[in-house]
C-alpha cells in the first residue's frame, strides 16, 4: 500500500482548513467540490439521468444561476425560495411557507445570499425531498436571533437529501435528522465562529436514530459537542468531511455498521470518538471501522459537558465502553495527549458496585462498561504526546503513565475492564443480560482471544528531528489489579515499531458498511468499491 498516495488529496485540504479557520468559508476549492468533483452516481446527477461522476444528468439545466457550486442541477419543478432576496434579509416564512404540504420527490432551494432565520425549521413525514442551497459558501443561514434548540430539522423521512448550503450560530443543535431511512447530506456546514466555548452549540451534522446514512463533503465548526454525529443508527458511511475546532471532530454513538474514512480532524478536543452509552434507545453499537483519515493537532481545550467533556485535549481517537472496532491506515500528527485511547466506561464510573443499581435496565438491553475486540493496524503516528492532560477522571492514569515512562503511550488502553472480567468479578452481570443480548455475545465472563485488544504494523513516522523531540512512540496498557485505585496502576509498556510484543495479536477484519439511499448503494460495497481506501 501507498500510504503518501492515498494522502496526497489531503495536502491541499490541510491547507484549506487552515485558511477556512480564518475565513470560515469564504471559498475553498475542496469544500464545495467543483463542477461534478468527487460526487457519486445518483446522489448529485439527481436532476435528470445520473451523470458519470456527479456530473449533472441528460434533463438538467444548462442555466449555471441553477447549478450549485457542487455541480448538482435544479430540476426545472424546482420550488425556489425567496428567489429576490438579497443579503440580510430573514426568510423564515418564506422556507416556512414553501415547506407547506411540500409532495414527493420535490427539490426546494434557498436563496444564493447570507440570510437571517429566526425560528426551527422543522421538515416532518418527506418522501424523496431534496431540500438544498447553492453551495457550502454560497448559501448561508444564520440563526443567532432564533429560538427552539435546532436550526433546521427532519423527522421521519424517507430518502432525505440535504446539500450545498451552510447553518451559522445554531441556538443547539445544527442539522438534525431523527427517525429517518435514506439520509444524505453532503456540501453542507455547520459553524459556530469565534472561540470554543461551552454556549456554543452541541452539535453540528446530527443524524439520530436512522438507517441508511451518508455524511461526505461536510464542514463543521466550533461545535461545543459534536462537530459530525451519527448516533443510535445503523448502515453508515461518512467520508471525505472536514471537522475542525470542536470538542468532538467525529463521533459515532450506540450505532453499528459505520465506515468512518478519507477524514481530516483537524484541531478538535478529541478527532474521531467511538461511544456506547448507558440509556439510549438503541443500547449498543458495533462493526465500526475508523479508517484512511487524517487525524491532526486535535489539542483544543474541552469546554464541552456530560460524557464529551470527559475526552482528554489532544486526543486523536477515543474508544469507549464499545467493542467491535478497526482502527487503521490513518494518520495522527501532533495529538498532544495521545494518539489513539480506549478506554472502558468504569474510568468514568468505577464504583462497580452500584452498576447493577444504576445500569441494571441498560445492561438488560445489552449495554456494557467493557470494550472488547479493537483491532489497530497499519497506523502512522508522529509527534505524539508531546503535553498529556485530561479531566478529573483520566488525570491520574494519565499522570501515572508520564510519570512512569515520561510520556503518554501513543496507543493507550486502560485493561480496567479486562482485569476484572478475568478475574470473575463481573459474572454477577450476566445475570442482568437479556436472552436477545447474549445471543449477540454480550457477557462478562473472562476475555477469550476474540475480545483482545490487537495492534500490529503501527509505524513511528517521527522524522529525525522530531524523533528527537518525541524520542518515546509508546503503546501502553495500564493494569488496575481489580483494585480501581488510580493511585498506583501498574503499567505494561512496549515502543512502536511495526509489531510491538504488547498486544501482538490479530482479529478478523470487519465488514464494510453499505448505504442504501433511493435504491443506490454507498461506501466500500458500493459507489467507493474501487477506491484506494476501500481496498487497504
Amino acid at each position: 500500500m501507498n500510504k503518501v498516495t492515498s494522502r496526497t488529496n489531503w495536502r491541499k485540504n490541510l491547507l484549506c482548513a487552515a485558511v477556512s479557520s480564518a475565513l470560515l468559508l469564504t471559498g475553498c476549492s475542496g469544500d464545495d467540490g467543483e463542477a461534478g468533483a468527487q460526487g457519486a452516481q445518483g446522489i448529485q446527477g439527481e436532476a435528470g439521468a445520473a451523470g458519470a461522476n456527479g456530473t449533472p444528468g441528460k434533463d438538467a439545466s444548462t442555466d449555471s444561476s441553477r447549478i450549485s457550486t457542487s455541480g448538482f442541477a435544479f430540476p426545472s419543478d424546482a420550488i425556489m425560495v425567496a428567489p429576490d432576496a438579497v443579503d440580510g434579509d430573514d426568510i423564515t416564512n418564506d422556507i416556512l411557507l414553501a415547506l407547506l404540504e411540500l409532495p414527493d420527490n420535490a427539490t426546494v432551494v434557498l436563496p444564493k445570499g447570507n440570510f437571517v432565520v429566526t425560528t426551527t425549521i422543522i421538515v416532518p413525514n418527506t418522501k424523496d425531498v431534496t431540500f438544498m442551497g447553492y453551495g457550502i459558501s454560497a448559501t448561508k443561514l444564520d440563526f443567532a436571533s432564533a429560538t427552539g434548540d435546532d436550526a433546521i430539522r427532519f423527522e421521519s423521512a424517507q430518502g432525505i437529501s440535504i446539500r450545498d448550503f451552510s447553518v451559522y450560530e445554531a441556538p443547539k443543535n445544527g442539522i438534525k435528522v431523527i427517525n429517518s431511512n435514506g439520509v444524505y447530506l453532503g456540501y453542507t456546514g455547520t459553524i459556530w465562529e469565534g472561540e470554543l466555548e461551552a454556549n456554543n452549540g452541541a452539535y453540528g451534522l446530527y443524524p439520530l436514530q436512522s438507517q441508511n446514512v451518508i455524511m461526505e463533503h461536510n464542514y463543521a465548526y466550533g461545535s461545543a459537542d459534536a462537530g459530525i454525529y451519527v448516533g443510535q443508527s445503523n448502515n453508515i458511511v461518512v467520508r471525505n468531511n472536514v471537522a475542525k475546532y470542536n470538542v468532538a471532530g467525529i463521533e459515532i454513538e450506540n450505532s453499528t455498521m459505520a465506515d468512518v474514512y478519507d477524514n481530516l480532524a483537524i484541531d478538535n478536543t478529541g478527532g474521531i470518538l467511538s461511544f456506547d452509552l448507558p440509556g439510549l434507545v438503541q443500547a449498543y453499537g458495533g462493526n465500526v471501522r475508523i479508517f484512511n483519515n487524517e487525524v491532526v493537532s486535535n489539542n483544543a481545550e474541552n469546554v464541552g459537558g456530560g460524557t464529551v467533556g470527559a475526552v482528554p485535549p489532544g486526543t486523536g481517537v477515543l474508544i469507549l465502553a464499545t467493542s467491535d472496532v478497526e482502527i487503521y491506515n490513518n494518520n495522527f500528527v501532533n495529538n498532544e495527549t495521545s494518539s489513539i485511547l480506549v478506554t472502558s466506561y468504569l474510568l468514568l464510573d468505577p464504583d462497580v458496585a452500584s452498576y447493577g443499581t444504576k445500569y441494571g435496565s441498560t445492561i438488560a438491553d445489552g449495554w456494557s462498561p467493557l470494550v472488547k475486540n479493537i483491532y489497530m493496524h497499519d497506523n502512522t503516528i508522529s509527534r505524539s504526546g508531546g503535553n498529556p492532560r485530561g479531566n478529573a477522571d483520566l488525570t491520574p492514569l494519565i499522570q501515572g503513565f508520564v510519570g512512569f515512562t515520561g510520556a503518554m503511550p501513543a496507543i493507550m488502553y486502560d485493561g480496567v475492564g479486562q482485569e476484572l472480567a478475568n478475574a470473575n468479578a463481573l459474572l454477577g452481570f450476566n445475570g442482568l443480560v437479556s436472552e436477545s443480548a447474549a445471543a449477540d455475545g454480550v457477557n462478562y465472563n473472562p476475555y477469550e482471544a476474540g475480545d483482545e485488544m490487537c495492534a500490529e504494523n503501527n509505524l513511528d513516522a517521527n522524522s529525525a528531528a522530531s524523533a528527537a523531540e518525541f524520542p518515546l512512540v509508546n503503546i501502553g496498557i495500564a493494569f488496575d489489579n481489580g483494585n480501581m485505585d488510580f493511585s498506583a496502576p501498574s503499567f505494561a509498556i512496549d515502543n512502536v515499531h511495526g509489531n510491538s510484543t504488547l498486544m501482538a495479536c490479530q482479529q478478523t477484519r470487519l465488514k464494510a458498511a453499505k448505504v442504501n439511499f433511493r435504491g443506490t448503494i454507498y461506501g466500500c460495497e458500493g459507489d467507493d468499491a474501487a477506491a484506494l481506501a476501500c481496498a487497504l
